[in-house]
């Protein structure tokens, strides 16, 4: 009998999201927004590196697919995971639509930025 892996509270989460817009993928930051618990501003890599973590096992379980994303703008250097369900029946991030090829997707990688004032 095979075992059944019990997923984390906010993998749940995340698969539920997922499941929930089958026509879009979620990048991490996304992700966070919309599940994480809001806290001050630095906590936010920590949080944003544990949102990963719970994504990445909804693809180590076969219940989600990911595509890395990596972009140079404006001088700095953003990488993100792009995570999307199994049913929505995509195997590569280009599969769903122009919006999400490169260079449109590196392109609105910019609006990650944030900007704390000089």
């Amino acid at each position: 009998m095979d075992a059944v892996m019990t997923l984390s509270p906010l993998a749940t989460r995340i698969e539920s999201a997922l499941d929930s817009d089958l026509n879009h993928p979620w990048c991490v930051h996304r992700l966070y927004e919309r599940l994480g618990p809001v806290v001050d501003l630095s906590a936010r890599e920590t949080l944003l590196e544990t949102t990963q973590r719970a994504a990445e096992e909804l693809v180590r379980t076969g219940r989600a697919r990911r595509e890395y994303v990596s972009a140079i703008a404006i001088g700095v250097h953003c990488e993100d995971s792009v995570f999307w369900s199994v049913d929505a029946k995509r195997e590569c991030l280009a599969e769903f639509g122009p919006e999400y090829e490169a260079p449109t997707i590196l392109n609105r990688m910019a609006s990650h930025f944030q900007c704390h004032g000089l």
